[in-house]
């Protein structure tokens, strides 16, 4: 009864590691946010420099898998280069060491300074001061490191618990008869293989050899398998969250396993051979916690100098093992490569709001190229109407709103997660603002359906009405060009110009229907052609009010006051506090229009 005491404490042990290890990693990656995808970037220009971080970020986080999995993320959102990418990971390896070695100051006692870093002491004071943090302060920053300490010590608080109970087993003869089964090195790596990939954690499986070698019953033969293999089943967690991700991305976990196999191999030849032929005097002697560290920490290391010359082979073993689809079209209305941008909604990502944030940004920044190029395709086809190119049009529609599907989809589920206000209101602006860019699309698709049944019908403009028709369309363009700028940054100049414009817009929209009733009278063009004329202006009316509408957005989500600003609001401050400037900007587009029209300067067809 007893025994089954200490196994269910040691399980709790277990689950209090792996919660704590996560609480740790998710309020670092609240705390860091877009510092984190700056930090790994900055590894691009140095392969020293890509170690280090990974080291680094990985003793923070306490977990390779977990960093291993963010570069995956990464690599998929287009964030980092496969190439780049592989120091971080050789990092990591080394940086998830450091876990083990604080566990071996278990063994510091007495009333030195030094005993303060015990781990019992250590979890301690960690819970403690999150603790007072958590309760007493109310900045959100300082709730979240607060949470991120209490992380530490309940990661630590787990491993010691299972390094205690670990102690009942010493006199379990079965036991020791199955860990002496271990020092075969097949099943020895097998076993650790399996049991990291359960746990998900190697630094969990090194604490669980690091517990059980206190009891006195583990060797250096039964350890040094354990290890290697764990070193190989942390890979299983990189490659699962790389299954639905980009070829990119599945490299990165294909040179994740490459990297521990072969490090692997290299250890079990040369260990395997000289205990074979010379044999080391301690071979089966028993392994304490500072061996287990030194030798988990001695891997990663020499494995990384052997292979640190080696990135570029690695790369294009993991390229060979993953190749790209050899049928890409080159063709410039091909539309099967218009949802590869769907790769950098990667949900690893949403556990870093501002990089989630900033790629759905890049998203909807897709959306909009797409849906003007589709409405300078559809306005293309009134001069030249071709089957072929309004399918694809239909095709790149059809794109349009997968997208939009997709990013509703990402931005609802991080939209669930603990955000700041800003983040929140900015999620708010953005799920509008695709909106709105997909209206546009959807308005830009009809107005190819109006010329499609134009042509069907053997419909054509009059000169006058084409004039029109092309006047109202240059404005729509400048519109839409300055609404897109705002996917770069905020212009208030922009603002301004995008409502004088569509003030000028609807003058000249008033202004052609009066001139084509007045054509109807005269019988100067037919009804049916009359009903399309209104319809492609109608069409530009409210691509321009989802324009305006998009302005509205971006001042909101641009600005880093909670408040967030209707349209009613927005309009009322524009013409109060900008009224002149709007005043100037109507004068000089109504030159600007007029001469246009009056020298025939416009751009008509695409």
């Amino acid at each position: 009864m007893n025994i089954i005491a200490t196994i269910i404490k040691m399980v709790g042990g277990l689950v209090l590691l792996i919660y704590g290890m996560n609480m740790l990693s998710t309020n670092l990656k609240k705390l860091t946010g877009e510092k984190l995808k700056s930090i790994l970037k900055k590894s691009t220009d140095n392969v020293f420099k890509g170690i280090f971080i990974g080291i680094i970020v990985t003793a923070a986080v306490q977990s390779s898998a977990i960093v291993t999995i963010l570069v995956v993320g990464f690599v998929n959102a287009e964030i980092l280069k496969l190439r780049n990418a592989i120091p971080i990971i050789m990092g990591a390896n080394i940086g998830t060491t450091i876990t083990a070695q604080i566990l071996r100051l278990a063994s510091i006692e007495g009333n030195s300074i030094f005993s303060l870093l015990n781990p019992t002491v250590l979890s301690s004071i960690f819970i403690i001061v999150g603790f007072l943090l958590l309760e007493f302060k109310k900045k959100r920053k300082m709730k979240d490191i607060g949470q991120l300490l209490i992380g530490i010590g309940l990661l630590f608080t787990g491993l010691m618990t299972m390094i205690n109970m670990a102690s009942s087993f010493s006199n379990l003869p079965i036991l020791s008869q199955v860990l002496s089964k271990l020092s075969n090195p097949i099943l020895g790596i097998l076993v650790g293989a399996i049991i990291t990939a359960l746990i998900q954690s190697s630094a969990a499986t090194v604490g669980i050899l690091q517990a059980i070698s206190q009891t006195g019953i583990i060797t250096y033969s039964t350890t040094i398998p354990i290890i290697l293999g764990q070193n190989i089943g942390t890979c299983f967690t990189s490659i699962l969250s790389s299954l639905a991700a980009s070829k990119n991305a599945k490299r990165v976990a294909a040179v994740h396993l490459l990297f521990n196999l072969i490090g692997s191999i290299i250890f079990i030849i040369v260990i395997y051979t000289y205990q074979y032929f010379i044999g080391f005097s301690f071979w089966n002697s028993p392994i304490n916690m500072g061996g287990i560290a030194n030798f988990h920490l001695i891997f990663n290391l020499v494995s990384t100098i052997i292979l640190l010359p080696c990135i570029g082979l690695l790369e294009k073993l993991a390229t060979f093992a993953i190749k790209d689809n050899s049928n890409q079209v080159n063709d410039e209305e091909d539309t099967s490569k218009d949802l590869i941008i769907l790769n950098i909604l990667d949900e690893r990502i949403t556990n870093i709001p501002n990089v989630a944030i900033s790629n759905s940004l890049k998203v909807i920044s897709k959306m909009a190229e797409l849906c003007e190029k589709n409405l300078k395709r559809s306005m293309g086809l009134l001069n030249n109407f071709d089957t072929q190119k309004f399918e694809h049009i239909h095709e790149r529609e059809n794109s349009i709103d997968k997208i939009d599907i997709a990013l509703s989809s990402f931005l609802v589920k991080l939209s669930n997660l603990e955000l700041t206000e800003q983040e929140n209101k900015s999620i708010t602006s953005l799920l509008k603002i695709k909106s709105e860019f997909e209206k546009i699309g959807d308005y830009s698709y009809e107005l190819s359906k109006i010329i499609e049944t134009m042509y069907d019908n053997e419909l054509h403009f009059s000169d006058t009405a084409t004039k029109e028709i092309f006047l109202l369309y240059n404005i729509l363009k400048d519109i839409l060009s300055r609404t897109m700028e705002y996917l770069n940054e905020e212009n208030l100049n922009n603002t301004i110009e995008i409502q004088a414009l569509g003030e000028i817009s609807e003058m000249y929209r008033e202004k052609f229907k009066k001139q084509h009733i007045e054509r109807l009278k005269q019988e100067l063009c037919s009804v049916e052609t009359g009903i399309a004329f209104v319809e492609i202006l109608s069409v530009y009316e409210k691509i321009i009010r989802h324009c305006i509408n998009i302005s509205i957005e971006f001042t909101n989500y641009y600005t880093t006051e909670e408040k967030y600003v209707t349209k009613h609001e927005y309009l009322n401050m524009l013409y109060a506090k900008q009224n002149v400037a709007l005043k100037s900007k109507l004068n000089e587009f109504s030159h600007k229009y007029e001469s246009l029209i009056n020298n025939n300067n416009l751009t008509i067809f695409e």
